[in-house]
């Protein structure tokens, strides 16, 4: 599902240059649930950006289903990123004023599908993140973990092949992380793909493979083998 292959980063020019990232290649495969994990200024978030489509590498290769990055323009990266791609951030960017159907839609607007099939296909991923109760509420009406259920529906309302979250828990206590985690784990579970940046390992240790980022390379890359398990309120190692 995605091909990295010797992927460098540069902002700056000059003796202003600094390298986000340094020669990074991987693969990761359909329905994998993969975490990329380290420090503030490893490049995590960088990669991240590339993967998903928000920036362009600066020499190397990237493909996503298999298509390469840089035969694509940016109207096409545009349209691959809302119909193949769904995104949770940290800060949960809802629409305040608007309410969590609403929400959920606004990716569907995009898609050209027509107003009562978004409805439906909204309501479906509400249902899937366990907030039916709170369809006709604002956002500013929602809890931190509600907030960030509201973000994964919207994330998966249009059906996409993967899943970028970044830092999905960072702004929640730990019982509200643990609720999130649990979704996107049975999300994993029914197949779809997922890749999450974290800086924490215990989150991180909820994937099923952890890519290890210092200093804009990869330097880890391994399957975890003793998964904790965010189930009903807990999380254990299994």
């Amino acid at each position: 599902m995605i091909e990295v292959s010797h992927l460098k980063k540069v902002y700056g020019e000059g003796d202003a240059q600094t390298a986000a990232l340094l020669d990074v290649s991987f693969s990761i495969r359909e329905g994998e649930f993969v975490a990329i994990m380290g420090p503030s200024g490893s490049g995590k978030s960088t990669l991240l950006h590339i993967m998903s489509y928000l920036d362009r590498p600066s020499t190397g290769e990237y493909r996503f289903l298999g298509k390469r990055m840089d035969e694509l323009s940016d109207f096409e990266l545009a349209r691959a990123r809302n119909e193949k791609m769904g995104f949770v951030f940290q800060a949960f960017y809802l629409l305040p004023r608007v309410n969590v159907l609403e929400n959920v839609m606004l990716p569907l607007v995009y898609s050209g599908i027509a107003l009562h099939e978004r409805s439906t296909l909204a309501q479906k991923a509400i249902d899937a993140v366990g907030l039916s109760h709170r369809t006709r509420h604002l956002a500013t009406q929602l809890s931190g973990g509600e907030k960030q259920r509201v973000a994964i529906a919207r994330a998966i309302a249009t059906n996409p092949a993967m899943v970028f979250a970044d830092e999905p828990t960072g702004n929640l206590d730990s019982k509200s992380g643990l609720a999130i985690m649990h979704i996107l784990q049975e999300l994993n579970e029914q197949g779809r793909t997922i890749v999450m940046v974290t800086h924490e390992t215990y989150t991180a240790e909820h994937a099923r493979r952890i890519l290890r980022m210092k200093d804009g390379m990869l330097v880890g890359d391994e399957n975890v083998t003793k998964r904790r398990h965010a189930e009903d309120g807990n999380s254990e190692l299994k």
